[in-house]
């Protein structure tokens, strides 16, 4: 099995700091939210605080009008015109009659009326009893004339009435003052069984006073909620209460009942996982809320969202029903001094009403966004095998790596973040991750700093003459990718010779030996230096190169057979400069091996070399002595041909070499698909032909087919030898379990 060295025992003993540096933030961040760090659990909450505010803001998500949603607003005009707030209750009694008329389907009143108004028939009526002796004796029949009068003036019941014809949802007030419980509250919520729901174990809002709703209005009304608003921690309200909890029974919310009363369900249930409440199951509808029964209010742009009528000019007929048919209508005020005015994500003065209207609609169109809690078993296993992945991603890359990779990160989560937003529906909390990422990126940068700065010198030193230069730059950039000492590795290797070299020297004298080397030699190593080749070492008048090492390339016999091809094509090139030099053209073999070998800095004390040893070198090296043998160029094994799909083989020959007990199928690359002839393509397979009759012991066959090959192309050595094999195996047959095998006696 292939030993990869970046996480061998000993990669991982020298980056053990580095890796127990991550762990600690990756558990720190794992237990942040269950032990409540105060300033870290803080500032993680502000920053997704932030980052959901500046996605909200982007306004990205489609803002669909289904169902129509209209906000009455008693606005500024509206008090000018029909008097200051509040208005005797007859008056909205009319806007709810006009409303109603011109087709609105559900009223919902951002208001709380708690309290009776005043009847001024009554209030007359006890004034003047009190100044009965100072009455003529006509006057004292008013306080009569006035109690019978008062049930037709009476504006509670006028609105009751208003309430009984039409179809209204009233707002009441939960808030924490026990001592403060005025009127009277709606029936809590019922489960499908017709069963109250009840708070229990849930982390559900719990009030203990309330402004409720008058007896005689609730009485009238078809339902009622909750207007309680609930800021975050920062004072912004991002999130709208769905359940409100008094005296353990659970209470509708006034967008939550409006949404129910339009849809005409009257029962909900409650969803859990890990006794945590994840959502509401209303009918059809599913409303994804927080463990605290909260939803995501949906903000589409500023405020103006929803459309907003003066209530004057509802009351006035000054709208075109039109505007109002079929419609959703929430009665509420932008008027300041009312105090409806909260801090948004989009607006430091948003006006509740609307993210009442907002509600309503992101659950009647399921326009809702749900969010994503980390708090669950599975969340806390994300979140940590997250820590682990960038602890080990860390603890092997260089610094400058470290950085890029943390920016990445950072820019690819907030993405990620704004697509299931806006995509999906799902709002991403990334704050924990980006804290983690952020820890791990300045701990791993100090430690790497430092450390990066000696290896460079070290590394520079170690490689310059076995790489070229840009390797060294990549080795300096990632350190972690080689290793000095010895170690087992799949590689590919590279064995070139000169032929007839022993000839050619003796014609020359010594000096330009060594410039036909050098004229050689330079121009081969700048070719394997382009295919990210290692020079292993020059002997004479050999070269041998290998791939894989020190940085680990997982294409190495690719690479090696480009560069093969490329040395083959450019030798006219380089024999034409080397005769420019009056010295005589060269021809060379190439061997090529691929398998486990062993590459590290060995030697004595005293000179030591970055070598490769090991079966498989030794078998590239019999691969290029036998490329005289069968009059190639270029010989592989048949691990180097293995996958190599985009280049064009000739098989040469099934062997096994002395030394070697196994045997092996060797191959010649022609070249690149698509860059090699149709004549050479027709010829090489008709040379597949006959050597498969050769396999498969058909003689006859296979000898007719070599022979017509020779006559085509009495210059290739292949048909002559296969010939001379065939011929003698048709005189003495070979054995029965001949495997096609041929030995090669020399080493």
């Amino acid at each position: 099995m292939k030993k990869d060295h970046y996480f061998s025992p000993r990669s991982l003993k020298s980056k053990g700091t580095q890796v127990l540096l991550g762990f600690f933030w990756a558990v720190l961040i794992f237990f942040v939210d269950v032990i409540h760090i105060p300033l870290l659990s803080s500032s993680i909450t502000q920053l997704d605080y932030r980052i959901y505010d500046y996605i909200v803001q982007l306004n990205w998500r489609p803002h669909q009008t289904i169902p129509r949603i209209v906000i009455i607003d008693i606005d500024n005009k509206s008090v000018e015109q029909e008097g200051r707030w509040p208005w005797p209750r007859n008056k909205i009694a009319t806007l709810i009659n006009k409303l109603k008329h011109n087709g609105v389907v559900t009223i919902a009143t951002d208001i709380v009326m708690a309290e009776a108004e005043v009847n001024y028939a009554i209030g007359l009526k006890n004034e003047l009893q009190k100044l009965m002796p100072q009455l003529s004796q006509g006057q004292k029949q008013l306080p009569d004339l006035l109690e019978q009068i008062a049930p037709k003036v009476d504006n509670d019941r006028i609105l009751a009435q208003s309430l009984l014809e039409q179809n209204v949802v009233l707002g009441f007030l939960f808030h924490n003052d026990k001592e403060i419980k005025r009127g009277e509250l709606p029936s809590p919520l019922t489960n499908p069984e017709d069963k109250y729901l009840y708070r229990d174990d849930l982390p559900l809002y719990q009030f203990s006073g309330y402004n409720g709703c008058l007896p005689l209005f609730l009485k009238a009304s078809t339902q009622a909620g909750a207007v309680t608003n609930v800021p975050d921690l920062d004072g912004t309200i991002r999130h709208g209460l769905m359940l409100a909890s008094y005296d353990n029974k659970l209470y509708a919310t006034l967008a939550l009942a409006t949404a129910m009363n339009y849809l005409m369900v009257k029962h909900v249930t409650l969803k859990k996982r890990h006794h945590q409440l994840y959502g509401i199951q209303m009918g059809n509808v599913f409303i994804p809320t927080n463990a605290y029964g909260q939803i995501l209010i949906p903000f589409w742009g500023q405020i103006g969202a929803q459309n907003y009528y003066s209530a004057t000019d509802i009351i006035q007929d000054k709208i075109n029903p039109e505007l109002l048919q079929g419609a959703i209508a929430i009665i509420g005020s932008t008027i300041i001094l009312l105090a409806d005015l909260h801090q948004s994500p989009v607006a430091q003065s948003y006006p509740g009403v609307e993210m009442v209207g907002n509600m309503v609609q992101g659950i009647v169109g399921q326009q809702l966004v749900s969010e994503y809690d980390w708090r669950t078993p599975k969340a806390r296993l994300y979140l940590i095998l997250i820590g682990v992945f960038f602890t080990f991603l860390f603890s092997i890359l260089s610094v400058s790596r470290i950085l890029i990779l943390a920016v990445i990160s950072i820019i690819g989560i907030q993405a990620l973040s704004i697509y299931l937003f806006v995509y999906q529906s799902l709002y991403l909390p990334i704050a924990l991750i980006l804290t983690l990422i952020v820890l791990q990126t300045i701990t791993n940068y100090g430690y790497l700093f430092i450390i990066e700065r000696r290896q460079k010198k070290k590394i520079n030193q170690l490689f310059g003459h076995y790489v070229p230069e840009d390797y060294v730059k990549e080795l300096i950039e990632s350190p972690q990718q080689y290793s000095m000492e010895g170690q087992e590795r799949n590689m590919t290797v590279l064995f070139s010779d000169i032929r007839n070299f022993t000839s050619i020297s003796e014609n020359l004298e010594a000096s330009n030996v060594k410039r036909l080397l050098n004229a050689f030699f330079t121009p081969i190593t700048e070719i394997i230096f382009s295919f990210r080749g290692t020079i292993d070492k020059y002997v004479g008048d050999m070269i041998v190169a290998f791939w894989g090492a020190p940085m680990v390339d997982e294409e190495h016999a690719t690479h090696a057979i480009m560069c093969s091809l490329t040395m083959v094509k450019q030798t006219p090139e380089i024999n034409e400069k080397i005769q420019e030099k009056d010295l005589p053209a060269v021809s060379f073999g190439i061997g090529l091996a691929t398998g486990l070998m062993n590459v590290g800095d060995m030697g004595s004390e005293f000179r030591r070399a970055y070598t490769v040893i090991g079966d498989t070198v030794n078998l590239a090296s019999r691969l290029q002595d036998l490329t005289k043998f069968y009059q190639v160029t270029i010989l592989v094994s048949d691990k180097t041909q293995a996958g190599q799909h985009q280049f064009v083989w000739r098989t040469i020959d099934k062997i096994t070499v002395k030394g070697r007990k196994s045997g092996l199928t060797i191959y010649q690359p022609l070249g690149k698909v698509g860059d090699i002839s149709e004549e050479v393509l027709t010829q090489l397979e008709e040379y597949h032909k006959a050597l498969e009759d050769y396999y498969t012991q058909n003689w006859s066959s296979a000898e007719k087919k070599f022979a017509m090959l020779k006559t085509k192309f009495p210059n290739v050595f292949l048909y002559q030898m296969y010939l001379e094999r065939i011929k003698a195996f048709m005189e003495t047959p070979p054995p029965g379990n001949w495997d096609g095998i041929y030995m090669h006696q020399h080493k």
